[in-house]
């Protein structure tokens, strides 16, 4: 009898347990943080970011490997290289972790400003509210929005405004954020 796939909770835990595993700083964003803050949806995809360096990926790729991932490490060392993200297979779903390796202050900060989130029965650190709101206002697509709009509603009363404005401020979305909190409002 085949295996039983691998729901998006167990995605996250498996994730989770390779980057512990690895030893290596990071924080889940995304549609993860969407669900522990706002209004979850569905997604086949767990975003997070990863301080790694080029000497970590085998060890990262090998941790993701006892998960049931797949991953290289040059897949990994190219994503350090291109400043973009890796792509990390689940091979018992349908399911992906896009991995970002960690790309300047912003994502310095979102690790070390996450919340230790319980979500489906595991400890995560997931993107804080604040964090989350902005980023998605600098991608700036529909989901984006209504996802900030979600968390922004659900967290009013819980938010630091004023840390979240400076962030906003030093993305370039500070009129995003007043246009949000007036629909939130609305």
């Amino acid at each position: 009898m085949p295996a039983k796939p691998r729901s998006f909770a167990a995605l996250a835990k498996a994730a989770e347990r390779a980057l512990r595993e690895a030893g290596v700083d990071h924080v889940f964003v995304g549609s993860l943080a969407v669900a522990a803050f706002g209004v979850p949806r569905t997604t086949a995809d767990l975003g997070v970011v990863v301080a790694y360096r080029e000497e970590d990926a085998p060890r990262l790729a090998e941790a993701f490997h006892r998960q049931g991932f797949q991953v290289s490490p040059e897949d990994l060392r190219d994503a350090l290289a291109e400043c973009s993200h890796c792509t990390v297979h689940d091979t018992r779903s349908g399911f992906r972790v896009d991995l970002a390796p960690v790309q300047g202050n912003a994502d310095e900060d979102a690790i070390r400003q996450s919340v230790r989130v319980k979500w489906r029965g595991a400890a995560l650190p997931v993107a804080a509210p604040e964090d989350t709101i902005v980023m998605k206002l600098v991608y700036g697509s529909d989901q984006d929005l209504e996802d900030a709009l979600g968390i922004y509603v659900r967290q009013s009363s819980r938010l630091d405004a004023n840390r979240m404005a400076e962030f906003a401020r030093d993305q370039g979305v500070l009129q995003a954020l007043r246009d949000l909190e007036r629909r939130a409002v609305e």
